[in-house]
């Protein structure tokens, strides 16, 4: 039996969402985890930093810069494929100037640290500075996002003043819900930091023991923020199970909180196990595999979230 276009249109909908979603988080998160590595002073753990930074900075510009190109281009789009869409989606009252700023900033400050890297070679403390201001002006937009999320959600016009839109009571869904947003940027970052790695050895082999330190590096940045996400995320599933379970799509809301937390689950024991390996490199599979699973994860998280406070 056929599903109603309404459904097929939803799951299309979260299919895609995912892996962009994870893009876009893991591109926020990179510039905090490649300029961490710049405080180090020891020689041969300097060399591997530095190559590690250049590598996962250039797969933020690339991850990040495509899905701001086609969230461009799908806005272009929208008034000419789905005029009705694109009438409401525009006419949403968010505040553009609030969600916008620390966009630009983040990126602008990110391809500055990404430009002068070889000009600021001498000069690492420096470097590293604008690279964490990149990466807390990415997280501030994060910040925006979820609170015009929240906005959303609650069917309410932004408020007066700034303060209130940044920062909503205490007692709010939105707290927990930034906290897991912002250790799953760290966490992604890693994980697809190492994917990167993995993918650009094939034609930039840079040695067997660059590739033993620099894999579990990002496996541990992918592992100890994805468990703190996870912990945050299970904080906010135990929140809202009271509406969810007496839900009209109770079932697709257990099947998707269920199918989020095991997916995750899986992410962190093959992320654990190249983090501790002595051979990374033989891990490559478990590397690969877990960015993948954990855009399944949030698919299943996005199927959750859509019902309970869009729906």
């Amino acid at each position: 039996m056929p599903l109603p276009a309404a459904d097929v249109v939803f799951h299309v909908t979260v299919v895609l969402l995912a892996p962009h979603l994870a893009l876009a988080l893991a591109a926020a998160g990179m510039p905090l985890v490649s300029a961490s590595g710049g405080f180090f002073t020891a020689k041969r753990i300097k060399i591997f930093l530095d190559k590690f930074g250049q590598q996962t900075t250039t797969f933020a510009l690339l991850g990040g810069g495509y899905v701001f190109l086609l969230t461009i281009l799908a806005a272009l789009a929208l008034p000419f494929f789905a005029p009705q869409s694109a009438a409401l989606f525009f006419a949403l009252p968010l505040p553009l100037a609030a969600l916008a700023l620390p966009l630009v900033l983040g990126a602008a400050l990110f391809l500055v640290y990404r430009g002068l890297w070889q000009r600021m070679k001498n000069n690492k403390i420096t470097h590293s500075l604008i690279g964490i201001a990149s990466g807390l002006a990415f997280f501030a937009a994060i910040h925006a996002t979820v609170s015009a999320f929240r906005l959303l959600s609650l069917r309410a016009s932004p408020p007066v003043a700034a303060l209130d839109f940044f920062f909503p009571p205490l007692n709010a869904f939105f707290w927990p819900v930034l906290v897991q947003t912002l250790f799953l940027s760290l966490c992604l970052a890693g994980g697809f930091g190492g994917l990167y790695l993995v993918v650009r050895r094939i034609r930039d082999d840079f040695g067997r023991d660059y590739y033993s330190f620099t894999l579990k590096l990002a496996a541990r940045w992918a592992l100890f923020a994805g468990i703190l996400q996870l912990a945050a995320l299970g904080h906010v599933y135990n929140g809202l199970w009271p509406f969810a379970s007496v839900h009209a799509a109770s079932d697709l809301l257990a099947w998707t909180m269920a199918g989020s937390l095991i997916l995750w689950g899986l992410c962190l024991a093959l992320w654990a196990a190249a983090a501790f390996s002595s051979y990374a490199l033989r891990l490559k599979w478990a590397i690969l595999a877990a960015p993948f699973l954990a855009m399944a994860a949030i698919a299943c998280q996005a199927a959750f979230f859509w019902p309970m406070f869009l729906g």
